[in-house]
């Protein structure tokens, strides 16, 4: 990845969400689709690209200032042309507009198992209302950071309304020594599937 040491050295050490990294290959298993909300730089699009067999992997980043950094690490992975890759500058939500929509818009052409990862910085639950018609189905997989903890209780109320199991991932005891230096007071990931 083209990555600038000066912002990005926690990727380049591989500490970057490094909690994450377990579940993120435990949820990614047997992979149908693969759905990456608040793509950025693109470590989990190349992820679900390079490391996993799903067919459709959907990207949304639509933040357009990420775009070229996004595109450039697909062509340094030789994926910039990919056909198993759907990149949309779409917001993800509770309705289906110009320039937003929901995941239950997506649910016909998705294939299980399906892991939805989610980096939106505040949108997290209108993303899970979105999703209704999706998480009814088998093999559906989340993988959601949130930022903030009455966030975080209304993902894990809706997931567990729906018949998820979830598991909030602590961050790291080594955080205190070399934090993630975000200037919110809660970040961190959620997980949650259906027993199987």
């Amino acid at each position: 990845m083209n990555l600038s040491l000066e912002g990005q050295a926690q990727i380049y050490a591989g500490l970057f969400e490094k909690e994450t990294h377990p579940w993120v290959r435990r949820l990614s298993r047997d992979l149908g689709t693969a759905i990456d909300i608040g793509a950025a730089h693109g470590e989990y699009t190349l992820f679900f690209l390079k490391k996993t067999k799903a067919r459709k992997i959907y990207a949304f980043e639509p933040d357009i200032s990420w775009l070229p950094v996004l595109h450039e690490n697909l062509r340094l992975n030789g994926f910039d042309s990919s056909e198993r890759l759907d990149l949309s500058t779409k917001f993800v939500g509770v309705s289906d507009s110009g320039s937003e929509t929901r995941l239950d818009s997506l649910a016909d052409s998705i294939q299980s198992p399906c892991l939805v990862k989610v980096d939106v910085d505040g949108a997290e639950e209108q993303i899970l209302v979105g999703a209704k018609m999706l998480n009814t189905r088998p093999g559906v997989r989340w993988l959601i950071e949130t930022h903030s903890a009455a966030l975080e209780a209304a993902c894990v109320n809706l997931l567990s309304s729906a018949g998820f199991r979830t598991r909030i991932i602590r961050n790291a005891w080594w955080r205190v020594l070399i934090p993630e230096l975000r200037p919110i007071a809660h970040n961190r990931w959620l997980a949650a599937w259906k027993a199987e």
